[in-house]
């Protein structure tokens, strides 16, 4: 398999992370900047080598990740990996102390969008009830060293597919619009089971 091209990485983002929609080449050609014909071209190629699945309805092809193909998914977390480290490799190192006592962890809000603005830290954070004590002094002593106080909005392991499948604005917002510090493998098992057409 040849390397992915960026725009073909961007366009399999969009389709991880705004599971909840259905694209085709024109709905998702304005979103990664190129003509609805070179998505189309991305999309055919990426189908071809079992990355995606599709469904027609009338005249209209929609894709979404194939979650069943093991490379699909360890390629997509890879993606939301990169990204993170891209874009927000502060806030990883800022979070690295609780990646032991969590599953996931989702920057998201105005501290990527215009982050002179930001109020405070948003993010989600997924982690078995046992381990509630631990990240929350985590988050009390961070507080006291950032400017801009950790707001956290906390879920089990439970809650995050729940609130995916009822189609919660918020989680769908953070997932869409958010970046994964923490636990990309297991956000792409939770998007597996809420994923359809």
């Amino acid at each position: 398999m040849k390397p992915l091209t960026k725009k073909e990485s961007e366009l399999l983002l969009v389709l991880c992370k705004d599971y909840s929609k259905n694209y085709n080449a024109n709905s998702i050609s304005t979103l990664i900047g190129i003509t609805a014909r070179g998505a189309l071209k991305i999309l055919k190629n990426l189908y071809a080598q079992h990355l995606l699945i599709r469904k027609q309805y009338g005249k209209a092809t929609f894709y979404k990740i194939n979650y069943d193909d093991d490379y699909a998914k360890k390629l997509v977390s890879t993606l939301l990996m990169q990204e993170a480290k891209e874009r927000s490799s502060r806030w990883i190192a800022e979070f690295r102390g609780l990646f032991k006592d969590t599953e996931i962890i989702i920057l998201f809000g105005s501290t990527l969008k215009k982050p002179e603005h930001a109020k405070d830290v948003d993010v989600i954070m997924v982690f078995k009830k046992k381990k509630y004590t631990k990240v929350m002094d985590f988050i009390e002593q961070k507080n006291k060293i950032l400017l801009k106080p950790i707001h956290a909005i906390i879920q089990t392991p439970k809650d995050l597919p729940k609130n995916l499948n009822s189609k919660n604005p918020a989680a769908l917002n953070a997932i869409r619009d958010g970046i994964v510090l923490y636990g990309s493998d297991r956000l792409v098992e939770v998007l597996k089971d809420v994923t359809s057409f």
